[in-house]
């Protein structure tokens, strides 16, 4: 059942609102009369029940879809533009019920809230009305998640409750801030697996590669077959009875269908952990220690500098930002007290009078800011290689593979040196734990002995 309020009240970001009970909701509710009054008009029935079945629902959303849409030159504007509000109002509250819900699942194993989220999807704050404003406002392919979820729906196949539910936890941004801030995958291992990258497999064993190429064989198959899309289920008995027929030729031999099913998973875990920490992987053998010793040399020069650009870029962003710039103040103090005094985040939360570790998590974003200065010592490092051999002007030729094989040497290296180490440090909550890794070492130079961003 849903509230039929729910069609003319718009739930808009704001991370300041509380309930009555003082819980952080982070969304204000905004009713907005005229569409309230238009949709008893169209429903003057439905309008006076408290709450809706899902048959009221289905034929309320197509009503509105069709009066939005409609191209009749004899429907009013005014009442074209107050359906599409209707629909985007009960969009808001679908939006925010699937980030509590992520929440609820996920939130106390990988240590986030809904007000992780809300800020991601929940961007509609009703200024723009109609779909040719958005189509004339875009600055991006992804600026507004109300009219991507509209364009998409359609009636006779879902609810838009459901609908919505589904986008949210689809979106890019959502899903990638899941991934990179909090380490949560919300892709299945059959998803992993069925849409793994050739630089992946070549981190695997020569038997992983052909469970996974004998995987592609059936799964994969089957569902282009189907025409299948969407979430990627378990793969059926016959399935791993197939595989497992497949693999017996290669002299490759599972027992059972569950011991195959479990390596299948164990495969895909691997995957997830290598794009957080990257397997420890000695340098290429054709990689002289002429070379390492020129990038040992100019290494921490690069973490330095990209310190300096990354947590400058992070302080302004705080400040300007409409919902966090009251807290800019306490980032490098965070930072120091983090680096420099070994506590945890919850504890910095209490030494500055904050809320909670999660709002500590959400001004820092820790992850983010390491995958950020990382992507630019490797961009500085592989600058300074260019200039060496003197490829990186409109005159040098560089072979393609070679180009590869220079990106491959310098992530290895980065890694095994410096990332990974670090990535462990922050992934560890652990109180009074010592930073000791050489990017907390220049961490710690550059939050002791810098001059104050400005």
């Amino acid at each position: 059942m849903v509230l039929s309020k729910n069609y003319w009240t718009l739930r808009k970001i704001d991370l300041a609102s509380y309930d009555v009970s003082g819980y952080q909701r982070g969304y204000g509710e905004e009713v907005l009369l005229p569409v309230q009054q238009q949709f008893e008009i169209w429903f003057p029935s439905i309008a006076e029940l408290e709450k809706l079945s899902s048959q009221d629902n289905r034929k309320i959303q197509a009503t509105l879809l069709s009066h939005f849409l409609s191209q009749n030159s004899a429907f009013s504007k005014q009442a074209s533009i107050a359906a599409g509000l209707s629909l985007r109002c009960y969009i808001s509250h679908a939006i925010v019920h699937a980030c509590y819900k992520l929440a609820q699942q996920f939130g106390d194993r990988y240590s986030f809230s809904h007000l992780d989220l809300l800020y991601l999807v929940l961007t509609d704050d009703g200024k723009i009305k109609s779909i040719e404003q958005v189509e004339e406002n875009s600055q991006s392919s992804y600026p507004y998640f109300w009219a991507h979820i509209l364009r998409k729906f359609n009636p006779n196949k879902a609810g838009l409750w459901n609908w919505t539910y589904l986008l949210t936890r689809r979106h890019p941004e959502l899903t990638r801030t899941l991934w990179v801030e909090f380490g949560l995958s919300l892709a299945t291992p059959w998803g992993k697996l069925n849409d793994i990258k050739r630089y992946q497999m070549e981190t695997l064993s020569p038997q992983e590669r052909d469970v996974v190429e004998v995987f592609h064989g059936v799964y994969r198959h089957d569902r282009r077959e189907k025409g299948a899309r969407g979430k990627c289920p378990e793969p059926s008995e016959s399935q791993l009875q197939e595989m497992r027929d497949r693999l017996f030729p290669r002299g490759i031999v599972y027992n059972s269908s569950d011991e195959l099913f479990e390596q299948l998973k164990t495969i895909a875990q691997f995957l997830q952990e290598q794009i957080l920490n990257p397997t420890d992987i000695s340098p290429p053998s054709n990689s002289s220690a002429m070379e390492l010793e020129f990038l040992d040399e100019n290494r921490d020069l690069a973490i330095m500098n990209a310190i300096e650009n990354v947590l400058s870029q992070r302080l302004r962003k705080l400040q300007k930002s409409a919902w966090y710039s009251e807290f800019a103040p306490h980032f490098l103090a965070s930072l120091r007290l983090i680096y420099c005094e070994n506590q945890s985040q919850s504890e910095v939360a209490r030494h500055l009078n904050m809320n909670n570790q999660s709002q500590v998590s959400r001004i820092l974003k820790l992850k983010q800011l390491l995958k950020q200065i990382r992507e630019q010592v490797m961009e500085q490092l592989l600058q300074i290689l260019l200039k060496q051999a003197n490829l990186n002007s409109s005159q040098g030729v560089l072979d393609p593979n070679a180009f590869d094989s220079l990106i491959e040497l310098l992530s290895r290296y980065l890694d095994e040196t410096v990332f990974i180490e670090a990535s462990k440090e922050i992934s560890t909550a652990k109180k009074h734990k010592k930073m000791t890794s050489l990017f907390s070492e220049k961490m710690r130079s550059y939050l002791k002995y810098s001059q104050p961003i400005r």
